[in-house]
């Protein structure tokens, strides 16, 4: 996509010599976070053919052998994760699979798997959605939180393909999940009240004739209508 080649040639336009590199997962302490050696990245990313992926895989990889900068190289390898675990959806039906190896890469240089794209959704819901049972193992181990929600508050077992995925990515129970809902929310009544907007500080019937109603009735004509005001 056009937006993640940018983004790719923004990441990497400052480089300097690349040190240790670690995942990074919201859901590790920090001395549980595995590192990855430069020359261990390099061997991943020499066992994948650049030929098989579009421009911004092919620059990264570039970028990998070449010795870029570890925070650069999250950067971009966050973007990354994003769009390829976000196949086609006529892919994904067919059985097609992003590249686990370029996965593999893009959680060892540093990839936030939990960060959401653009549209607001993390890449466990990308891979839960389309089915990738291998890729789902990958984030999973990488530190993916069962907990985190997409941007329409959805857990990535509440939108996973098959039965299956679901029960596999179960949230863990969190004290929260037993608390009621507050008296305003569980108590509300739904049905639209009358209120007068004429400014008249008046109580009981409107009959003042100046404003339009606001009641959310419909199919009443003009005059008294089901909520006690004349309008």
């Amino acid at each position: 996509m056009p937006y993640i080649i940018l983004e790719m040639r923004t990441a990497l336009r400052y480089s300097t010599r690349m040190s240790d590199l670690q995942w990074n997962s919201v859901t590790l302490e920090e001395d549980e976070k595995p590192r990855v050696l430069p020359e261990e990245l390099r061997e991943m990313a020499a066992d994948l053919d650049p030929d098989d992926f579009d421009e911004p895989v092919q620059e990264f990889l570039d970028a990998v052998m070449a010795g870029e900068d570890p925070e650069t190289l999250r950067r971009a390898a966050t973007l990354l994760l994003q769009d390829e675990v976000d196949l086609a959806p006529d892919l994904a039906s067919l059985g097609v699979e992003p590249d686990g190896g370029l996965i593999a890469l893009l959680l060892a240089a540093g990839a936030d798997v939990n960060a959401r794209n653009a549209y607001g959704q993390p890449p466990l819901h990308l891979a839960a959605y389309y089915g990738y049972e291998s890729i789902v193992e990958q984030l999973l181990a990488a530190g993916a939180n069962l907990r985190t929600r997409n941007l329409h508050g959805r857990f990535a077992a509440e939108v996973a393909a098959t039965p299956t995925l679901a029960t596999r990515l179960e949230p863990p129970y969190h004290p929260d999940d037993d608390e009621p809902l507050p008296p305003e929310i569980e108590d509300a009544d739904y049905e639209p009240e009358a209120e007068c907007c004429c400014g008249g500080g008046h109580d009981g019937e409107c009959s003042c004739g100046e404003h339009e109603c606001q009641c959310g009735h419909h199919g009443h004509d003009h005059g008294e209508c089901s909520c006690g005001h004349h309008h």
